[in-house]
């Protein structure tokens, strides 16, 4: 038992020891770049632990600087920098602070950090080589020469030279700053030996932005998170974000941070106060993250976050249903609507604004002859405009949206509220009865079509009825000139009867009443409109064979009654007859009125001849 539980000791033991060890020749102990900063009197630069201020500038012949350490927030030391032999300073063996130049305004200065950290990173894992065996990399070479009781004999060729060297477990050997070997294990029972291959790491900077929201108010700060993460394989040191915008002051356009190590994140805060605008726009924000790493390379990314900023003036349109406070049943409609329109101004000065709405066309607004407004909007101020309106039928409807108009800098500009998707349903009745004819033209004798259309586009029930009046220039047929029944709610029923043209002229029908009455017993009358009906004679037809005694007798009824002044006859004149008279006519005419100037032109010339 005590074997066993020795054992078990031995293995966590060495489970506690390996990944410190191979995390152990991973660091270095060395002075680690945490950046470059420009400091002003009264400005720090923050870093892991300690914070720099400057104190004070002198400007003179040797410019010099008092800064000033700060441990966690507590002072601990002032000294004096200037540009030449006293131009680096250390702290505690712990803070390195080299100053690079002074002037009247600024100290500019690098900071370095003594401590150990991780600095190697894995190039090739660990790989099983047997005499004779060859890895070879980007610039280097290792091959296995021999195992002995004394160790592995390993061939390393790197950088133009070549060296072989024996190894054990656990033996390493840096051969620069960028290539380092390290056997993992050796087993020389079998001749094996394990090698892996590291090489410096490096920050690798990912930017992401957070809870941006869809629009900002331009009388708020465009306020969102930025995240930085370092998804390289060694920490960032010195990190300052910088955030730039053009069309806004930003809150705060330089951050710092002092180290973020490798696989974390830092979240920053943004703030910018857009800049006023008639109609609002797409503003653009930059923000850059530049850092180092622990040799003072410098790394960057930066993103470019788009957010949309309203107009200084809004509008909002709100649309209320009402049902109709009446005891009294009556036919129409049984709600009315409160629209409330909301006006704000955002901009720091008055405004003069003209708001204008739109109806569906069965509405009328109540006690006001148009839905026109001008108004005064003082600098931040909200104005309500509150008004009631009616419609006259039922039926399912949609508002438009309400507008406002305003001038800045010499432009008009005008926007909408925002569009109103939901639909409002309308109860009550409409019902409509409709006249119409087949043909509005007709000749004495024929016969056409009468049709009655009545439709109920309401929501309730109706018993309806009709009786058709028949005028005395046309005589009733056969059809459906009479009914009585009930009319359901989204109804249209047609009824037709064939009446027949009496005599000629020009007449407007009777007019189609429609009696209803509604569930409650409710009565009311709805009329159709006239049309119109003209009704022509009909053409005299002649027999185009006359016989030959009655052609005689014609023609000698003519020749004795020749010598009276007046001849009448009784015979009648068709439409044709009537045409061709008035075309010859007109055309015995034109050739008198032509030849008038043509012997006028005759007559001048002879009397000139």
């Amino acid at each position: 038992m005590p074997t066993k539980k020795l054992l078990s000791l031995s293995i966590l033991l060495l489970i506690l020891i390996a990944p410190a060890s191979a995390y152990g020749i991973r660091e270095e102990n060395i002075w680690i770049f945490q950046g470059s900063y420009e400091l002003g009197i009264g400005e720090r630069a923050y870093l892991e632990g300690f914070s720099i201020k400057v104190h004070d500038i002198n400007v003179g012949n040797e410019p010099s600087a008092t800064l000033l350490v700060y441990s966690n927030s507590v002072f601990k030391e002032a000294f004096q920098v200037d540009t030449g032999l006293n131009n680096e300073h250390i702290y505690d063996n712990e803070l390195r602070i080299d100053v690079l130049a002074i002037n009247q305004e600024k100290v500019s200065l690098e900071i370095y950090k003594q401590k150990s950290e991780l600095v190697w990173v894995t190039d090739i894992p660990k790989t099983s080589f047997k005499i004779g065996d060859t890895l070879t990399g980007d610039e280097y070479k290792i091959s296995l020469k021999d195992v002995n009781e004394d160790g592995a004999l390993i061939s390393v060729e790197y950088d133009g030279t070549r060296s072989e060297e024996t190894y054990n477990s656990g033996d390493y050997q840096k051969f620069s700053d960028e290539f380092m070997i390290n056997v993992v294990y050796l087993k020389k029972d079998t001749k094996e030996v394990f090698i892996e291959t590291l090489k410096p790491g490096s920050p690798d900077i990912k930017i992401d932005s957070a809870d941006v929201k869809d629009a900002y108010e331009p009388d708020e700060y465009v306020e969102y998170e930025l995240l930085v993460t370092n998804n390289g394989t060694i920490p960032l040191h010195g990190m300052i974000l910088t955030t730039e915008c053009d069309d806004g002051k930003v809150d705060g356009g330089s951050q710092q941070y002092s180290i973020l190590e490798s696989g974390k994140q830092k979240k920053f805060i943004i703030k910018v106060r857009p800049e006023i605008e008639p109609m609002g726009k797409n503003i653009t924000i930059v923000t850059k993250v530049q850092g180092y790493d622990y040799r003072g390379n410098e790394y960057n990314s930066e993103t470019a976050t788009e957010v949309n900023v309203k107009p200084y003036i809004s509008i909002e349109k709100e649309i209320i249903s009402r049902e109709k406070a009446s005891e009294t049943p009556e036919f129409g409609t049984e709600q009315y609507f409160q629209i409330i329109i909301t006006l704000r101004n955002k901009a720091n000065f008055q405004t003069a604004v003209t708001v204008t709405d739109e109806l569906p066309e069965s509405f009328i607004p109540n006690d006001m002859e148009n839905i026109e407004w001008t108004m005064l909007l003082d600098a931040g101020s909200n104005e309500t405009i509150e008004y009631f309106v009616s419609p006259t039928e039922p039926g399912d409807f949609k508002f438009m949206p309400a507008a406002v108009a305003w001038k800045d800098g010499g432009e008009t500009y005008t926007l909408e509220s925002e569009t109103i998707d939901q639909t409002f349903h309308v109860s009550g009745s409409k019902v409509t009865v409709e006249k119409k004819l087949s043909s509005s033209y007709m000749l004495a004798g024929e016969e056409i079509d009468i049709i009655i259309v009545i439709s109920n586009e309401g929501d309730s029930n109706f018993k309806a009825l009709f009786r058709e009046s028949i005028p005395d220039e046309v005589t009733f047929i056969e059809g459906d000139s009479e009914w009585d029944g009930t009319l359901e709610a989204g109804e249209k029923l047609e009824f037709t009867y064939i009446v027949r043209a009496e005599r000629a002229g020009e007449y407007y029908l009777p007019q189609t009443e429609l009696s209803i009455t509604d569930e409650e017993g409710k009565k009311e009358s709805i009329v159709s409109a006239e049309p119109f009906l003209y009704i022509d004679d009909a053409l005299v037809e002649y027999d185009d064979h006359i016989e030959e005694g009655s052609y005689n007798e014609l023609y000698d009824n003519s020749f004795e009654n020749s010598d009276e002044t007046t001849i009448t006859t009784e015979a009648g004149i068709t439409r044709v007859e009537a045409a061709g008279f008035l075309t010859s006519s007109f055309i015995s005419l034109f050739l008198l009125i032509a030849a008038i100037p043509a012997f006028a032109y005759l007559y001048i010339i002879r009397v000139y001849k």
